[in-house]
C-alpha cells in the first residue's frame, strides 16, 4: 500500500512538471543596454539627433526595434537607423512621461535603451489663493504672525525649477510706523507675514501687501503674485469705549464719531454707482462704469451683469474701481436698464439699475444729451414767443394812447364851454 502512494506522488510531480502553466512559463527579460536622456518641451528644429547607441550595428540589423516613442504612445516622437543614431522628431511632456523605453527584440532576446526626460522649468509657482484678506488689531505685537501664504510649482520636485522664494514686493500705503516682512524656512512653500514696530489705525485703515513667488530655474526663472489685504481694527472702535467717549467728548469729538458712524452706515449697503445714467451713440462700443467712492470699501471691487444680456451686454473685466461695459451687436438704440451686482472682498453688496440710452448719433446729433435737446426746445419756444408778446405789447399801448386821447379831448370841451359861458360879460 505505502508502495502504490509514493509512485500516485512522483507521477503527479511529473505530471505538474509538464504541464505548461503561468508559473512555470520563463517571462523574458530585456537587458538594459544603454541610457540616453532628452529635454522635454524642446523647440526643434525637428527632427533633432539625440545621441548614438552604444550597440553593435550587427545588432541593430537584425534585432526590430519597437517601444515608446516609435509604435507607443507617444508615437512617432522617436526613430533609429540602422548606424545606431536617436532622431527627435517631437516635443514630449515631462509631466506626462518621465521615462520611455525603445526594445530590440530577437527570438527569446530583448535588450532595451533608456531614454530619461529632463524636466525644463515650464511651471510657474501658483498661490493657493489670488487674494488673502483678514482683520487686525491695531494693538497687535509686532513680530506677531499675521496671515500665512502657500505656493506651489510643479516642475520636477527637488529640483532649482520646483524651488522658489517668497518676498514682499510692495506695501500701500507706506508704512512709516510698521516694517512688514515674511519669513520662509528653507525648501518650504509656506510663507508668514509679520511686521516689526507698530500699527496704527490713524495712519492707515488698510495695507495692501503684494507678495511674488520666484522659482529658482537655471536658464529662466519664473515668478507670480498674490494680494494681501490687512484691515486694521481701531482699538477704540468698542460699545463701552463709545459709549463712554461720546458722553465726555467735545463737540468736534462728537461729530468726528458721526462722520465714522455714517461712513460704516454707508459701507453697510455695499458699493454704488457713481452715476446710473449713462448714454452712448449706437457706433460706441464701450462705456465706462465707475464706482462711488471705493476708498470707502475693501477692494477690489467686483462688478457683475444679471438679467437678460447674453449677445447684448457684457463686461471687459469684473474687477477694478472703474470697469468697461462692452455693447453686442444685438443693441439697437434706445432705453435700456441694466442690473448690476457691485460687491467688495468683505462681501458687502449693493444692486445698482443702470439707466443706459443709446442713440443713433448719425440720425440726431442732441439724442444723447436729452438736456442740450430740452435746452434747445426751450429755446426755441422762447424765440417763436417773442413776436406774439410784442403784439401783446402793441395793443395793450395802444389801448392806453386811446384813452389818453379820449380824456384829453373831454378836456378841451370843457376849457370852450368856460371861455365861451353866458355869464361872463367879455370874452374870458
Amino acid at each position: 500500500m505505502k508502495t502504490v502512494v509514493i509512485v500516485f506522488l512522483v507521477a503527479s510531480v511529473c505530471i505538474q512538471s509538464a504541464t505548461p502553466s503561468k508559473l512555470n512559463i520563463r517571462k523574458k527579460r530585456a537587458w538594459i543596454v544603454d541610457f540616453l536622456t532628452m529635454e522635454e518641451e524642446h523647440t526643434g528644429p525637428f527632427p533633432y539627433k539625440l545621441g548614438d547607441l552604444n550597440i553593435e550595428k550587427k545588432v541593430i540589423e537584425e534585432y526590430s526595434i519597437h517601444g515608446q516613442g516609435i509604435d507607443k504612445d507617444p508615437k512617432g516622437i522617436l526613430s533609429v537607423n540602422r548606424n545606431g543614431s536617436v532622431y527627435v522628431h517631437g516635443k514630449v511632456d515631462y509631466e506626462e512621461y518621465r521615462k520611455l523605453r525603445i526594445t530590440l527584440s530577437k527570438k527569446h532576446t530583448i535588450v532595451a535603451v533608456d531614454i530619461d526626460i529632463l524636466d525644463v522649468n515650464d511651471h510657474t509657482p501658483v498661490f493657493n489663493r489670488d487674494v488673502y484678506e483678514m482683520a487686525v488689531d491695531e494693538s497687535t505685537p509686532q513680530g506677531k504672525p499675521l496671515v500665512r501664504v502657500l505656493a506651489t510649482d510643479n516642475d520636477q520636485p527637488g529640483t532649482a525649477n520646483a524651488q522658489f522664494t517668497l518676498r514682499i514686493a510692495s506695501v500701500s500705503p507706506s508704512a512709516s510706523s510698521a516694517d512688514f516682512f515674511i519669513q520662509q524656512r528653507k525648501g518650504e512653500q509656506t510663507g508668514t507675514i509679520s511686521f516689526k514696530g507698530y500699527l496704527d489705525y490713524e495712519e492707515a485703515q488698510n495695507y495692501t501687501i503684494l507678495v511674488e513667488a520666484k522659482d529658482h530655474g537655471e536658464k529662466m526663472q519664473l515668478s507670480s503674485t498674490s494680494t494681501v489685504i490687512l484691515n486694521l481694527i481701531d482699538k477704540h472702535d468698542h460699545p463701552s469705549e463709545f459709549i463712554r467717549k461720546t458722553k465726555d467728548a467735545s463737540d468736534s469729538s462728537v461729530l468726528k464719531m458721526m462722520k465714522q458712524v455714517g461712513v460704516m452706515a454707508r459701507m453697510e449697503s455695499g458699493p454704488m454707482l457713481d452715476a446710473n445714467k449713462l448714454a452712448m451713440c449706437l457706433s460706441e462700443e464701450t462705456a465706462d462704469i465707475t464706482a462711488l467712492k471705493p476708498a470707502l470699501y475693501s477692494p477690489p471691487l467686483h462688478f457683475q451683469l444679471s438679467g437678460d444680456v447674453q449677445g447684448k451686454w457684457r463686461l471687459q473685466s469684473n474687477y477694478g474701481t472703474s470697469v468697461k461695459l462692452i455693447k453686442e451687436r444685438g443693441v439697437h438704440a434706445g432705453d435700456h436698464q441694466l442690473t448690476l451686482k457691485i460687491s467688495d472682498s468683505r462681501g458687502q453688496h449693493s444692486v445698482q439699475t443702470l439707466s443706459l440710452r443709446v442713440c443713433d448719433c448719425e440720425v440726431s446729433a442732441n439724442c444723447k444729451d436729452p438736456e442740450k435737446k430740452r435746452n434747445v426746445t426751450a429755446m426755441a419756444v422762447i424765440i417763436l414767443s417773442i413776436p406774439v408778446l410784442l403784439g401783446i405789447l402793441w395793443m395793450v399801448y395802444c389801448q392806453i394812447s386811446a384813452k389818453n386821447s379820449g380824456k384829453r379831448q373831454m378836456l378841451l370841451v370843457e376849457e370852450s364851454k368856460q371861455f365861451f359861458s353866458p355869464d361872463c360879460t367879455e370874452t374870458c
